[in-house]
């Protein structure tokens, strides 16, 4: 039963963004009253975009603008292409997934029931082709830039098959740590590889400097979805979020960091433990307490080395350009974790 708030459009405060004036030119169609149209439409979509976001994916296509050596200013719509794909996704995963919560505030299923919700967060996958096509980019680069957004919705959709399809109670101990990482690379990993690939191909980069950009995104990608699944066991993802994965015996980051750590017969009990869990018997607050303890002092280390080497790496490929400060300060914004001097010598 869809819970009763107000769906009034709110106001998106920020002058410099575009989505206030594109929201606006949504009209009803002609013969439609503005209250039916608000109520079924526009209301929700504008509530539900003007949640508190980082808007981390739509800050990296810029850069990658930048990065792909564009001294023009990037298109007002590109930013909003990354993240509106990114908020449809976000709807459909809570649909499928059964969500209570997102962004702070109630899932969108639940404030305007599912068919709707379905129905919006569709919506939201087609918009943002319309936004390419009034970037009035040359006929090959849109081309190329459509064909990028369709590839990574259509990987994303791979990749939540399989996060829908696999339990933790059902993999070996030594598949948890290799499905998770598809799944995190086919999702995550996927839209903010798309993020950066976009802005450089908008920009008009060249293929290795397309390909270099897409790889550190996914890498991102895939340390933000650590990231994620980390503050939903710690509880700092929110109340509702909190034991979400563990009551559904999803396969996630701690579990598969777990596997790697523990003597196999640790592992084993966890597992029979994350497996009634999601049967409906067990204490999800004491199973999270136990894969905690299992990560050791510092959980975040694996996150930070991804992320540090993901910028070692883009910055050997791209070289040691003024705009790669502004790439490690957003870096440094996921974790709050201040990078050490660049190594000296590679790893292996």
């Amino acid at each position: 039963m869809p819970v009763a708030v107000s769906l009034k459009s709110p106001v998106i405060a920020d002058e410099t963004d575009p989505l206030p004036s594109l929201l606006a030119a949504l009209r009803p169609p002609p013969g439609v009253p503005p209250t039916l149209w608000e109520s079924s439409f526009l209301g929700p979509l504008t509530e539900f975009l003007s949640r508190p976001g980082k808007r981390f994916r739509g800050q990296l296509a810029r850069l990658a603008w930048t990065l792909a050596g564009n001294p023009a200013d990037p298109p007002t719509e590109l930013p909003l292409v990354v993240e509106l794909l990114h908020a449809g996704s976000l709807v459909i995963d809570d649909i499928e997934d059964g969500s209570l919560q997102r962004r702070g505030r109630a899932a969108l299923h639940r404030v305007i029931g599912t068919p709707a919700a379905l129905n919006l967060g569709n919506w939201l996958y087609f918009w943002p082709f319309d936004l390419l096509k009034q970037m009035g980019l040359p006929p090959t680069v849109e081309l190329a830039a459509t064909r990028v957004c369709l590839d990574a919705v259509r990987v994303c959709h791979e990749g939540q098959a399989l996060d829908l399809a696999a339990r933790i109670g059902d993999l070996h101990p030594a598949e948890v740590i290799s499905v998770c990482r598809v799944i995190t690379e086919r999702k995550t990993g996927a839209l903010m590889g798309m993020a950066v690939e976009l802005g450089a191909t908008v920009a008009g980069a060249d293929a290795d400097t397309i390909c270099v950009l897409r790889t550190f995104g996914k890498r991102v990608g895939v340390a933000l979805q650590m990231l994620n699944d980390l503050s939903e066991l710690t509880g700092t993802a929110g109340p509702l979020k909190h034991p979400e994965d563990l009551t559904h015996g999803r396969i996630t980051w701690p579990w598969a960091w777990a596997a790697q750590r523990l003597p196999a017969a640790q592992f084993d009990a966890l597992q029979v433990r994350g497996a009634n869990l999601a049967a409906g018997t067990g204490d999800a607050a004491v199973l999270a307490r136990s894969l905690l303890a299992a990560l050791g002092a510092d959980p975040q280390r694996p996150i930070r080395q991804l992320l540090e080497y993901a910028f070692l790496d883009l910055t050997e490929a791209v070289g040691d350009i003024p705009v790669l400060a502004v790439v490690r300060v957003e870096l440094d914004r996921l974790t709050r974790y201040d990078f050490p001097p660049r190594p000296t010598t590679r790893r292996d």
